[in-house]
C-alpha cells in the first residue's frame, strides 16, 4: 500500500460515521494538526470516500489544510468496508491509559503544557500537588512500606468460600514522591 497526497477538496465523509466527533473533539485534533502536521493518513476507498480519519478529515478543514496523505484501500466489498470502519474504531477503544508513565512523560516537560487534547491549568497543577507532597501527607493516603509491601503480597485473596493464593501483586511507585499504588 502507498500513501498518496491528496487535496482535501477531492474527500467525502462516510455517509454513516461510527464516532461522532465533538466540537472540542475537533478543536484539539486541529490544535494537533496545526502543531505537528498530519501525523497519520485518512484510508478511502477507491471513491475517495474516508473510511477511517473522518474526525481528523475535519480537523484539517478546520486547520486550513490543503492537502492531505491518504491510504487508499481498493478492491474492498461494501462489508469489508464496514468491517474496517468498525474495526478501525473500536479497536482503538480497547487500550488502557498507563497513567504512571503518563505522569513520568509530563513531569519529563518541565512545565512546558501545550499539548492537544490536556487540559494545561490541570496538568500544572497535577505537578504542583506532587511536588508539594510531603511524607506524612503520603502516609495519610496509605502509602505502604516494604514489609507491608511483602505481607499484603503473602496473604490470600479470599472470594467466598474460595481461597486463591496470589503470588505477585502488581504495584507501580511514583518516581516523584514514592507514593505505591497497588
Amino acid at each position: 500500500m502507498i500513501t498518496e497526497t491528496v487535496n482535501i477538496s477531492e474527500l467525502h465523509p462516510v455517509e454513516v460515521n461510527v464516532r461522532v466527533h465533538p466540537v472540542r473533539q475537533i478543536e484539539e485534533l486541529a490544535r494537533a494538526v496545526k502543531m505537528f502536521g498530519v501525523t497519520r493518513p485518512l484510508i478511502v476507498d477507491e471513491s475517495n470516500i474516508i473510511l477511517a480519519g473522518n474526525g481528523l478529515f475535519e480537523a484539517c478543514k478546520q486547520a486550513g489544510v490543503g492537502t492531505v496523505p491518504v491510504l487508499r484501500m481498493s478492491g474492498l466489498s461494501e462489508n469489508q468496508k464496514i468491517k474496517l470502519q468498525l474495526s478501525d474504531n473500536k479497536v482503538f477503544e480497547l487500550g488502557i491509559d498507563h497513567h504512571a508513565n503518563i505522569m513520568q512523560l509530563i513531569n519529563e516537560l518541565d512545565g512546558d503544557f501545550e499539548i492537544p487534547g490536556y487540559d494545561e491549568e490541570l496538568l500544572r497543577k497535577l505537578t504542583e500537588d506532587v511536588d508539594k507532597a510531603t511524607e506524612d501527607t503520603m502516609n495519610d493516603f496509605g502509602r505502604i512500606n516494604e514489609n507491608e509491601e511483602k505481607q499484603f503480597r503473602d496473604e490470600p485473596i479470599t472470594q467466598g468460600n474460595e481461597k486463591e493464593d496470589i503470588s505477585r501483586v502488581e504495584t507501580t511507585t511514583c518516581p516523584r514522591c514514592g507514593f505505591v499504588f497497588v
